[in-house]
């Protein structure tokens, strides 16, 4: 049993795993601009994952659910229809890759209208290239966050022999510590004071009758 936790001291497990399942898919990009494939190609090329450029957006969409993309770069002003188009197409398809857009045009209504429509972000061109490999690094983080919220979910016991019953949280907290995570730690990945960790740890202490945490953890494990 395992607890995906940022560390500072390597990578965790997680991490590993996430790097695993995103190092082989592409990164797309789709702008009927010649120059601005070439550039992001050169560019995004250094971050060692493939590049796929589209001229238009419904060549992309005939390709989009072949393989998922790390991420995907699209521009508004296409011929045919439009990027604002194929977000939405891509949104009413669940699609799970982060969709960044970018344009020439900056009006405030074009920017909500791109970010509700399921946009992870907006890119005002012209724009510093190395502005989009930032973007690729924050997709790569996303794929690991739900990497992380899909694994520690198949991972969390509420229920113990005893008729021991941990709310979610307590749950999240023991599979912590069962890990070997710190309490900073787990604090850092709950998104919680660490005060208030130590007090879920008191709390699931007192429902396992255990008098100290490790005794907790052995408990636990042996259940």
């Amino acid at each position: 049993m395992s607890f995906p936790l940022p560390t500072t001291i390597g990578l965790s497990a997680m991490t590993r795993t996430s790097a695993a399942t995103t190092q082989d898919r592409p990164i797309v990009v789709v702008d009927d601009d010649d120059d601005m494939r070439e550039i992001l190609t050169l560019i995004l090329s250094t971050e060692g994952y493939p590049i796929a450029t589209f001229a238009d957006g419904e060549a992309f969409l005939r390709k989009a659910d072949a393989s998922l993309p790390i991420c995907v770069f699209l521009d508004i002003v296409m011929p045919g229809r439009s990027g604002l188009h194929i977000l939405k197409e891509l949104n009413a398809r669940r699609y799970e890759a982060p969709v960044f857009i970018m344009s020439a045009r900056n009006e405030t209504p074009t920017v909500v209208e791109v970010l509700k429509s399921g946009a992870q972000d907006f890119l005002h061109k012209p724009f510093d290239p190395y502005a989009a490999v930032q973007r690729v690094r924050d997709a790569i983080e996303l794929w690991t966050s739900r990497n992380e919220k899909k694994s520690t979910s198949g991972l969390i016991r509420t229920e113990f022999p005893g008729n021991v019953r941990l709310t979610r949280r307590e749950a999240e907290v023991l599979a912590g510590l069962i890990s070997g995570a710190s309490r900073d730690e787990i604090a850092r990945f709950l998104a919680v004071g660490k005060r208030s960790v130590d007090n879920l740890i008191y709390d699931i202490m007192r429902k396992f009758k255990a008098k100290k945490a490790i005794d907790l953890v052995r408990i636990a494990m042996s259940s």
